[in-house]
């Protein structure tokens, strides 16, 4: 078989039952995919290989008024993620595997939510880096235990309470319907190359165990496959597109500046706030110079993607009409 693709894909989330009343649930998910013996991902400096999709419209792309017997599928941004791994290598232990925390929307801000993906992002990635060596130290290829996994809610659970909760006044929090966590899920699927017919990793369809909290019960599904890595396509536009990215992570980071130094300048004392205050128009001002560049750059990409320009048709269209007068 040797070096494969596997791709994990959410392919829906039913609402078996919901406490919302008459108005329905809201849900959303944060979603983490992670596979051990793969190909290392670029830039990946743990043992397994961590994806957790960065997606800022995990609440607005998923449905409001969910009620019982209702299935919506999951955003493209969020469905899916791809490991190379080598099914016939004898490097142990093989798996891949896709955790999904389920949380129902109310009213906790936007800025509080991405502060708590991110601290989410990062401890989960912490703890599997653990898991996984404490599981190599230990020479155990066993698929992960329910009690590895609480361990691992329970960590990641802390850290994401904890940064939300630092973004809010204590008094706009005391008096808001926070957003709701859920519960969370697990899959993983193990492969031995001692015997293939233990293998899981194959193509088939899956559900998730159910998500439930008192009255709200939840199901997600997912897909397993397998197909050939196929070889990069060489991107004629590497350098353009590369300097427009570039410069749109520039203006998002200075963004994210700006949004860090305005909260803290609604915490801040007042002899504080006239440094804030400064450090908010610097920002502002780069950020200004930042997002002009940004249609130069744009219009540079634009004319590389464009297969032909308007000299070259107007050569084709020349070199055609000296043909027909030829042939005619």
């Amino acid at each position: 078989m040797g070096m494969q693709r596997v791709t994990l894909a959410l392919t829906e989330l039913r609402c078996l039952d919901q406490s919302e009343g008459a108005g329905g649930s809201e849900p959303y998910i944060w979603v983490t995919y992670f596979a051990v013996g793969a190909q290392q991902l670029p830039f990946q400096t743990g043992i397994p290989g961590v994806i957790t999709p960065s997606f800022n419209g995990f609440r607005t792309e998923f449905p409001n008024g969910m009620k019982a017997g209702q299935a919506t599928g999951i955003p493209p941004m969020l469905a899916s993620a791809s490991f190379d791994m080598d099914l016939d290598s004898g490097v142990q232990p093989k798996l891949v595997g896709c955790i999904a925390v389920l949380m129902e929307e109310d009213e906790t801000p936007d800025s509080s939510i991405v502060l708590g993906l991110i601290a989410y992002s990062k401890e989960i990635e912490t703890q599997l880096n653990a898991l996984v060596k404490k599981r190599i130290l230990d020479g155990d290829t066993s698929p992960l235990r329910d009690a590895e996994i609480t361990a691992l809610r329970e960590a990641v659970a802390a850290k994401v309470t904890a940064a939300i909760g630092s973004n809010q006044q204590t008094i706009s929090a005391l008096f808001r319907n926070q957003d709701d966590p859920i519960g969370s899920t697990f899959r993983t699927f193990t492969h031995s190359a001692d015997d293939a017919g233990r293998s899981e990793i194959k193509f088939q369809f899956f559900d998730f165990p159910e998500i439930s909290k008192g009255r709200d019960r939840f199901l997600l599904s997912g897909r397993l496959s397998l197909g050939p890595v196929l070889p990069d396509p060489v991107d004629r536009c590497a350098t353009p597109r590369a300097a427009l990215k570039a410069q749109q992570q520039e203006v998002a980071s200075l963004q994210r500046q700006i949004m860090s130094l305005q909260q803290q300048l609604q915490q801040a004392g007042p002899g504080a706030k006239a440094g804030i205050v400064a450090s908010i128009r610097a920002t502002a001002e780069r950020l200004t110079q930042a997002e002009a560049r940004l249609p130069a750059l744009q219009a540079a990409l634009d004319a590389c993607l464009t297969p032909f320009n308007e000299g070259l048709l107007d050569s084709v269209a020349g070199s055609t009409g000296l043909l027909n007068k030829k042939f005619e």
